[in-house]
């Protein structure tokens, strides 16, 4: 896995500077989640304008751009809604081919009133396979992260299930679903290979699930050392993409606090030996050759 941050932990810096300390710190990826205050980055000049300069400055430091973060959510049952939607996706799509920018990423959102999640899954597996095939053409995919009334995995494995398409994929944030005290534990194994992207955030939650303020990755409550063992655990080999909602919690440390420890928490957990996770070990039932000689044990010496 590579390791990454997200332009919310920096809203103040510029594309150079992203880079740049992207760069220096030993991240491998950025994702862009607005610049310098405009959210919808195809209104970004300096993005859409000269896309050949973008390209060249990650070229030449080295990082990877790696997804663009859209506001857009497929799960309203206005049709009219559903369809200005789609076309912002499709302007982000567009935008991140240009850029050789892999991922285009959307909020699962909310269902309306009088509605029902099951419809609006629905709805939201009809829009992306609609979208699945621009996507393709791009060569760009899709990335629905769960949040809003969605958090849980098993909304999302029904949705990638009913999607079915190589061009959409799910953005995780375990941060999320502890909102609904839900564990890395079941999360990752569930979606497994349909995660393209991690999302990594962490905070301290109340036995309700009630968020009570951002921590730094492994200090807060949703266990990331535990969910990159998994990650690992079922190959995944992606991008951890460090999210510090500093754009909308304004008291929270800025990038020159935060972001070197972030670098070398990550980059412990990724070298750290992985202990095979295992059934049988200790096996009671090991069987015995002539002279009473015990076969040789299955080593547990770590994974690389």
């Amino acid at each position: 896995m590579k390791i990454g941050f997200s332009s919310l932990v920096c809203p103040g810096w510029d594309l150079p500077t992203i880079v740049e300390q992207a760069s220096n710190l030993g991240f491998q990826g950025v994702e862009l989640r607005g610049l310098r205050g405009e959210l919808h980055l195809p209104l970004v000049p300096e993005l859409s304008g000269r896309p050949e300069r973008v390209r060249g400055l990650f070229a030449e430091k080295k990082v990877e751009l790696v997804c663009l973060g859209t506001s857009a959510s497929l799960s309203s049952k206005d049709k009219n809604e559903i369809a200005r939607q789609k076309g912002v996706i499709v302007e982000f799509m567009e935008l991140a081919s240009r850029l050789d920018c892999p991922f285009v990423r959307v909020f699962a959102g909310e269902f309306d009133r009088r509605d029902t999640p099951e419809r609006a899954i629905v709805r939201m597996a009809e829009a992306l396979r609609s979208l699945a095939t621009t996507a393709s053409r791009l060569n760009v995919t899709l990335l629905v992260e769960n949040g809003g009334d969605f958090v849980g995995s098993q909304a999302l494995w029904f949705l990638m299930d009913a999607v079915s398409h190589p061009a959409v994929q799910c953005c995780w944030n375990q941060c999320n679903a502890m909102t609904i005290l839900e564990r890395p534990t079941i999360s990752v194994p569930r979606l497994g290979c349909r995660i393209g992207l991690v999302h990594v955030c962490d905070a301290d939650f109340d036995d309700a699930g009630v968020l009570q303020g951002y921590k730094l990755p492994g200090e807060g409550d949703v266990g990331v050392s535990r969910q990159i063992e998994l990650l690992r655990g079922v190959v995944q080999r992606g991008y951890l993409m460090f999210e510090w909602p500093k754009l909308w919690v304004e008291t929270l440390p800025g990038p020159e606090a935060v972001l070197p420890k972030v670098a070398e928490f990550l980059k412990n957990c990724l070298s750290s030996k992985q202990a095979v996770l295992s059934a049988y070990k200790g096996d009671k039932n090991a069987p015995k050759y002539a002279g009473g000689a015990v076969a040789p044990a299955v080593s547990q010496t770590s994974l690389p």
